[in-house]
């Protein structure tokens, strides 16, 4: 068991005997030099035409490597100049790869909860999904557990008035994990202020979030 567990991070660090997804887009192959796990996807941030179908390609091959643990992260942003059809061309291509390798999926989402528990139910795909950096509503968050999706927190817990504060102080652990995707904020930070909100001893914490990994992603 690793005391902590960082669900989505795009910064390879030691310390603290944690279990780290790395996060690794096309063009980032030296991360993989670092002793870790891995999500490798194309964000919507990135997509480009000319390079789309070649950024594809690459991650459909570092897809195959055991020390990819998942696809991500990917999603759906309704706020960047990227059309929705290249997005969503994009999005599907590596579902449907997720769910040939069976690895969970790390999700972006921007204004975009609709549209992907849509494609959730339309695709009745059973491998999770994990939501980064949740920060919406108590409803959405109920919709998405419901369809065995995974929410993640990290630096919003700090903030009592977000969203995800409110959530989290209301879910049950079972369908929770913590990042620290490129903030300054620790992954033992990020912990220690969860089990503030939960009022709670912070080695049941750690054992309820192995027990998520486990059930997410196998024993590792």
């Amino acid at each position: 068991m690793y005391p902590y567990i960082d669900i989505h991070t795009h910064h390879f660090y030691q310390g603290d005997n944690t279990r780290l997804i790395v996060n690794v887009f096309p063009e980032e192959n030296e991360k993989f030099r670092h002793p870790s796990f891995f999500s490798v996807g194309l964000h919507p941030w990135y997509i480009r035409s000319g390079s789309m179908a070649g950024h594809l390609e690459w991650i459909e091959k570092q897809a195959e490597n055991p020390q990819v643990l998942a696809i991500g992260e990917i999603g759906l942003d309704k706020t960047i100049d990227v059309s929705w059809e290249d997005q969503s061309t994009v999005f599907e291509k590596q579902l449907s790869l997720a769910e040939r390798l069976g690895k969970p999926v790390i999700l972006h989402c921007v204004k975009s909860y609709n549209e992907l528990i849509a494609y959730r139910d339309v695709s009745n795909q059973r491998i999770p999904w994990i939501f980064h950096w949740f920060n919406t509503s108590a409803e959405i968050a109920g919709e998405l557990m419901r369809r065995n999706c995974y929410l993640s927190f990290g630096n919003m817990l700090f903030r009592e008035n977000s969203k995800a504060f409110a959530v989290f102080s209301a879910i049950s652990l079972d369908a929770v994990f913590f990042e620290t995707d490129d903030t300054e904020y620790t992954i033992r930070d990020v912990y220690e202020r969860a089990v503030q909100i939960k009022n709670m001893k912070v080695s049941a914490l750690m054992q309820q979030i192995e027990i998520n990994f486990t059930t997410c992603f196998g024993n590792r």
